[in-house]
């Protein structure tokens, strides 16, 4: 009896998961504001990664990759792009998952993407972090 009181509180105590959460899949926006100077025909990138939050020195995995190309913005009227990525990753046991998020002119970064619910390192998909992202772009300082 006691093994099964402990295995309800333990089956009571573990998170309930739709059938596709363990889709790494990631959804939401990403904005230039109307205040952002005007840009055309440049690389809108989103890009995420799988990493082991318990070894530091090992590289992250790119699990997917969005890019929008010819990507142009108008002063004075904000522009949104809507992003999904990851849907045919599955999340694995013991990983961590983040998203970049940049404007690219060939290999340089022009714009970087500010996600709502992160400063800096924006973590996602696991350990209650979101799958829908909300990116503001702003310029890259040089």
């Amino acid at each position: 009896m006691r093994i099964l009181v402990a295995l309800a509180m333990i089956a009571s105590a573990l998170p309930v998961f739709a059938a596709d959460d363990d889709s790494a899949r990631i959804t939401g926006t990403v904005a230039a504001p109307k205040d952002l100077k005007s840009f055309e025909k440049l690389v809108l990138e989103v890009l995420l990664y799988e990493y082991d939050p318990r070894i530091a020195d090992k590289a992250a995995d790119l699990v997917d990759k969005l890019e929008v190309k010819n990507f142009s913005h108008t002063e004075g009227k904000e522009t949104v792009e809507t992003i999904e990525l990851g849907a045919k990753a599955k999340l694995k046991p013991g990983k961590s998952y983040y998203v970049t998020v940049f404007v690219l002119d060939g290999k340089d970064r022009t714009h970087i993407g500010d996600l709502a619910h992160a400063k800096g390192f924006a973590k996602v998909l696991t350990n209650g972090e979101p799958r829908e992202i909300i990116g503001t772009l702003r310029s890259v300082k040089k």
